[in-house]
């Protein structure tokens, strides 16, 4: 199995932030690839092979991760047009493209059929019908996989997006009526399977195998009820990873010791060709990021340290515990300038008039200076792409990718005005 470290920036001098801030600014980010490719190849080797492995782009779009990672992984899990233009600028092969999402507009699946995306997730009705109507005009057939809702809650993922009533997907009770309609419309269509997505930040390796069994379930339905074959198993993903604890992550390992021969077993009994994919975003890349902010001001308020950045929540605001955080904790932070200075209790604050921009709430550093850069931890996911960039009007940060041990520009900085 590839070889995964907690934290990518271990090695990096004091230094060489300094010289990155120096060059490109602050604030700004840096991806390493190379802790990406590591964990995509510790997937695929924990399962010996068994399964795919998809990058959700949601998770982090940067150009240049994209390319990083072109060689490496599977293909991509999308959920734009926007997100298929950038697949493609990336240079990937559009057969190597599943694009989920509970609102696809025409323009969007007519954008996806013309390019040949590999398989559309539809996930109702209404996108089906779109597809037949598109794929006929074109003289085409659309590849789609069902988006099934399944009936379990499973109680394993902390986000759960499946097991009750939701946006995403085909109800389970309800697939029997929707599989006949595409088999009465097969002419436009080209059914490659069934994808289940049922949660993100699941821990436990034998909550996500349920969830692989009741999917399965579903492929069995599918198949014993219809023409249809499922080449492709889309089984979701959602491994846990901590961005408080940075030790904590789902151990491949022990899903694997109990998933392979759920799979193998499941392969075995058919010979329609299996294709088994995991879509991940958080698990691959929250911990090849690295935010980095430079502290402007210091103070003291009725006996509390603050600690004030020109990096906030305008450009991380999952650190600031505001995307999608049921409770608020803190990520990891370093004080990447003295690392072994005292330390002391303190509060970092990001430079708005908002009172949630708090990068870290009474959090123990080596004593900040003004002057000093303060490194945002498991930043690689959810950072930018999920954040308010024009709130405050301050310039995007520039976001960096090591690959290789080379660091290169993924994407520049921007003022304001450059979205006018």
């Amino acid at each position: 199995m590839a070889s995964l470290t907690p934290d990518p920036w271990s090695s990096l001098s004091a230094e060489r932030f300094e010289a990155l801030a120096r060059s490109h600014g602050t604030p700004f980010y840096l991806y390493d690839a190379d802790d990406v490719r590591a964990r995509i190849q510790a997937v695929r080797d924990a399962f010996d092979g068994q399964v795919q492995v998809y990058y959700a782009v949601k998770a982090n779009p940067n150009l240049g991760l994209l390319r990083a990672l072109r060689t490496t992984v599977d293909g991509l899990d999308i959920s734009s047009g926007g997100e298929l233009d950038q697949a493609l600028l990336a240079g990937y092969d559009a057969a190597a493209l599943s694009f989920a999402g509970p609102a696809k507009s025409r323009a969007e699946l007519t954008a996806s059929i013309v390019s040949g995306v590999g398989c559309i997730s539809v996930e109702s009705v209404r996108e089906i019908d779109e597809c037949v109507q598109v794929a006929r005009g074109l003289g085409k057939r659309a590849c789609i996989t069902m988006r099934v809702n399944p009936q379990l809650l499973n109680r394993a993922f902390g986000m759960k997006m499946g097991g009750r009533a939701t946006q995403f997907g085909i109800d389970e009770e309800e697939i029997s009526g929707v599989l006949q309609h595409i088999v009465a419309h097969l002419d436009a269509l080209d059914f490659r399977g069934v994808h289940v997505y049922a949660g993100s930040q699941c821990f436990d390796a034998a909550g996500v195998v349920e969830g692989v069994e009741s999917t399965l379930k579903v492929v069995r339905e599918v198949e014993a009820t219809t023409p249809l074959r499922c080449m492709t198993i889309n089984l979701g993903g959602g491994f846990g990873l901590s961005h408080v604890d940075a030790a904590k992550e789902m151990d491949l390992g022990a899903l694997a010791t109990l998933l392979s021969p759920v799979l193998r077993d499941f392969a075995a009994t058919s010979s329609v060709r299996r294709r088994f994919v995991f879509e991940l975003g958080r698990y691959l890349v929250a911990n090849a990021g690295i935010y980095v902010a430079r502290v402007i001001s210091a103070k003291t308020s009725r006996g509390k340290q603050f600690f004030a950045t020109d990096g906030g929540l305008h450009h991380q605001l999952a650190a600031a515990g505001t995307f999608g955080a049921a409770l608020r904790t803190n990520f990891i932070l370093r004080n990447l300038t003295r690392s072994d200075a005292a330390p002391t209790r303190c509060n970092i604050a990001g430079p708005s008039c908002n009172p949630t921009d708090l990068l870290g709430i009474d959090v123990e550093l080596p004593a900040p200076e003004i002057g000093d850069l303060v490194g945002v931890l498991k930043s690689g996911a959810y950072g930018l792409t999920a954040s308010p960039i024009l709130f405050l009007g301050r310039d995007t940060p520039a976001e960096l990718v090591r690959m290789d041990g080379r660091i290169e520009v993924g994407r520049r900085s921007r003022p304001m005005t450059d979205f006018n």
